[in-house]
């Protein structure tokens, strides 16, 4: 198991380089092994990906879904459609799956593979206004998954305590009563709110109470395009919060 994890680390740092070792040390102590799904010859993976639980809350109950992260072929076997596959056999395990697309360019190869665009999303930017901000807060893990479901309605993507404190480690949580509630990350002089909540006329202030210059934000909305593509899963389902 030693070297499968030791290979698996290597093919996702070459997909995905630049990442620093303390994220990606969470990240795999968090999915390995058991989030592991691989084609491999010996010790060897070719294709992979995390399968990572990610509820669903609808108006008849919560609803046990998979959050796919990860998607990665080695050079040497791509083109030979491993990643379809692979993803094709994790559908086939019978739970609703969902996941990120890191390009644009890949959303046609996910519907290709049987995926639906899925959870519009609004994105805007903004610099950071200086302004009152004596009543909002931040908000721990906890306090932040209690604080989101006023502002949701099902269906909605729920992240576990345990996924959400992965993000954590590169941000945090900020709320004002009432008026809204986001999940954020730090990037260098911008505030990313990976998650924004409630009346975004207050992010401006948001990111200067946080100590950045600019601004990037995603609500869910309606009229937005697709953050995601999922298999199984309503079209419009609240899902922002991802590993990106």
């Amino acid at each position: 198991m030693k070297n499968l994890y030791m290979a698996c680390r290597a093919l996702y740092e070459s997909a995905f380089p630049g990442s620093p070792k303390a994220w990606d040390d969470a990240l795999f102590r968090h999915v390995m092994p058991q989030y592991l799904r691989v084609i491999r010859e010996g010790e060897k993976p070719l294709s992979m990906l995390f399968s990572i639980p990610y509820p669903i809350k609808t108006a008849g109950g919560c609803l046990e879904a998979r959050y796919l992260y990860a998607v990665a072929t080695d050079p040497a076997y791509q083109g030979r459609g491993l990643a379809k596959q692979l993803l094709g056999e994790v559908a086939a395990e019978g739970y609703p799956v969902f996941l990120r697309p890191s390009s644009e360019g890949l959303f046609s190869f996910y519907q290709r593979a049987g995926f639906s665009p899925m959870s519009p999303m609004l994105t805007e930017v903004g610099t950071a206004t200086p302004g009152d901000v004596t009543a909002f807060r931040h908000l721990s893990v906890e306090e932040y998954l209690r604080a989101r479901t006023a502002f949701l309605s099902e269906p909605y993507a729920e992240p576990t305590l345990a996924f959400l404190s992965l993000g954590f480690s590169l941000g945090g949580a900020v709320a004002l009563e009432n008026e809204f509630v986001a999940f954020y990350e730090r990037r260098g002089d911008l505030v990313w709110f990976k998650e924004w909540l409630g009346k975004r006329e207050f992010a401006p202030r948001a990111a200067a109470f946080l100590g950045a210059a600019q601004y990037k934000l995603r609500t869910p909305d309606k009229g937005g395009a697709p953050f995601g593509v999922g298999i199984g899963v309503p079209r419009e389902l609240a899902f922002s919060i991802a590993l990106d």
